[in-house]
C-alpha cells in the first residue's frame, strides 16, 4: 500500500484562538504578544498586510497600532493548548495514526484512502475542524511528509486551492515544486538556502533534480532525505509517540527588575515548581539541573550573569526537593547591587520516572509521597494551576510576568466560561 500523508496546519493559530470567543476581533488586524507583552509572536492576515513582522517590539509600533485600531492581545497559553487538544481530538476521527508535530500542526496517515477521494477527504477534515472548534486550518496532502508540508504551504497562499491542496500523484506536482522557493522547504535552513542559491538551485524542482551525489556531499544525509522525499520516496515516518525530551527548561523574564534576594528566591521557588510539574507530566525525573540568573542585557545598569549546577543523589520530580536545591543555588548566585531580569532552569540529565537509578546510601522516596503528588496534579488540572501548591510558591507578586491584555481563560477556568443568556 502506498503511503499518503496529510499535514493539517492551524492558520495564524494564536490569533484564531482569540477570535473563537471574541467576535469583535473578526476581520480586524490582531497581534498577540510574548511574555511581558514585549514582542509580536502572532499576527492576523490583516496585521501582516499592515507590515507587522514576527519579533517586532510592540513599543515601536504604537503609531501604527493607533492609526489602524489594531487589537493587541497578551498570550494566553493555557487557552491555546486547550484548543490545540480539541483540534487533535477532531483529527483523530479521520485517522488513527497522528503525529503531533507542533502546537498548531499535525501529520495524519491517510494511506488507504483512494486517490480520487483525497481532495474531498481533505475538505471534510477542514470543514469539520472549523465547525467543531472554530479554528481555520489548511490541509496539504502528498506521498511524503515533505510533499505534504509543501502542499500545505501552497494551500495557504493559493486562492484557487481554498485551503486544501492534494499533490499525491498529481499532474501539477512539478508546477507546485517550481512555485516553492528552496528556502521554504522543510529542513532547509538559512545556511543551506544560501549555499543552494549560490549554486543556481532556487526552487524545490531544481533541488529535486540536482545530482544525488552532489546533494549528499553538500548536505549530508539530511539533504539526501529531503531530495528523496521530493521524489515521492518516503524517508521520514510518522512519530505517533513523541520522543522523550533530552532537556526540560523553564525560563521567563520578570515583569519588573528584581534587586532583593528575597524576591529572587521567590522567583526561584516558583520556577522550580513549574519545572517539577513539566517533569511529572512527561513522567521524567531530573538528575542534573543548571540554574542561571541574568540582569537586563539591554539596560544601562551594571551587567551580571552566572550559573550553578545541581546534581541530585537520586533523580527526582518532587517539587519540594527541587525547590530547596534551586533556592540554595540562587542564594549563592545572588550579588547585591545588581537588578535581575530573568532566572532559568535547565534539566540537562533526565531519567524515566519508572527507571530511576537508586543510590546505595540514600533512602528511596516514600511511595505515599508519589501518590500524593499525583493527586495534587489531578486537583490542579481540574481546579486550575496553583490551587494546591508548595508554601514557598507565590501566585501573585510584583515581579511576575505581565499579561496586561490577556483574554479570559474561556475553556480552562470555570469563572471564565462564557454565559449565554436568552431573552
Amino acid at each position: 500500500m502506498d503511503k499518503i500523508f496529510a499535514l493539517v496546519d492551524c492558520n495564524n493559530f494564536y490569533v484564531s484562538c482569540e477570535r473563537v470567543f471574541d467576535f469583535t476581533l473578526r476581520d480586524r488586524p490582531v497581534v498577540v504578544l510574548s511574555n511581558n507583552d514585549g514582542l509580536v509572536i502572532a499576527r492576523s492576515n490583516e496585521a501582516k498586510a499592515l507590515g507587522f513582522k514576527m519579533g517586532d517590539a510592540v513599543f515601536q509600533m504604537h503609531d501604527l497600532i493607533k492609526e489602524h485600531q489594531v487589537a493587541v492581545m497578551s498570550s494566553n497559553y493555557a487557552f491555546y493548548y486547550d484548543l490545540c487538544d480539541r483540534v487533535r481530538e477532531v483529527l483523530s476521527h479521520f485517522s488513527p495514526r497522528i503525529e503531533k508535530y507542533s502546537i498548531d500542526e499535525c501529520f495524519l496517515d491517510l494511506s488507504g484512502i483512494a486517490k480520487e477521494e483525497l481532495e474531498d477527504y481533505g475538505r471534510r477534515i477542514k470543514a469539520k475542524v472549523e465547525k467543531w472548534t472554530g479554528i481555520p486550518v489548511s490541509v496539504g496532502i502528498g506521498a511524503t511528509k515533505c510533499l505534504a508540508k509543501l502542499a500545505n504551504k501552497l494551500a495557504k497562499k493559493s486562492v484557487k486551492a481554498r485551503g486544501v491542496l492534494d499533490v499525491y500523484k498529481s499532474p501539477h506536482l512539478e508546477k507546485a515544486l517550481e512555485a516553492t522557493d528552496v528556502g521554504d522547504l522543510w529542513g532547509v535552513g538559512q545556511a543551506y538556502e544560501g549555499m543552494l542559491k549560490s549554486n543556481g538551485i532556487n526552487n524545490a524542482l531544481e533541488f529535486r533534480n540536482a545530482p544525488d551525489h552532489w546533494v549528499r556531499s553538500r548536505m549530508t544525509v539530511v539533504g539526501a532525505r529531503i531530495q528523496s522525499e521530493l521524489k515521492g520516496v518516503s524517508c521520514i515516518g510518522l512519530e505517533e509517540i513523541p520522543p522523550l525530551q533530552k532537556m526540560v527548561g523553564t525560563a521567563q523574564g520578570f515583569g519588573m527588575l528584581i534587586d532583593t534576594l528575597e524576591e529572587l528566591k521567590e522567583a526561584a521557588a516558583t520556577y522550580a515548581n513549574k519545572e517539577a510539574i513539566k517533569l511529572r507530566k512527561q513522567k521524567q525525573c531530573v538528575k542534573e539541573l543548571v540554574v542561571w540568573v541574568q540582569t537586563n542585557s539591554f539596560g544601562r545598569d551594571p551587567q551580571y550573569g552566572n550559573k550553578a549546577e545541581i546534581v541530585f543523589p537520586v533523580a527526582t520530580n518532587d517539587p519540594s526537593l527541587i525547590i530547596k536545591k534551586v533556592v540554595n543555588a540562587v542564594e549563592m548566585l545572588y550579588k547585591k547591587g545588581y537588578r535581575y531580569k530573568r532566572i532559568g532552569l535547565n534539566a540537562t540529565k533526565l531519567e524515566l520516572e519508572n527507571c530511576v537509578q537508586e543510590h546505595l546510601f540514600v533512602k528511596p522516596e516514600d511511595t505515599k509521597r508519589q501518590n500524593l503528588l499525583r493527586v495534587v496534579d489531578q486537583l490542579n488540572e481540574v481546579s486550575g494551576a496553583g490551587t494546591i501548591r508548595t508554601a514557598s510558591v507565590v501566585i501573585d507578586a510584583r515581579w511576575m510576568t505581565r499579561f496586561s491584555k490577556q483574554s479570559p481563560h474561556y475553556t480552562t477556568k470555570v469563572k471564565d466560561i462564557p454565559i449565554a443568556r436568552v431573552g
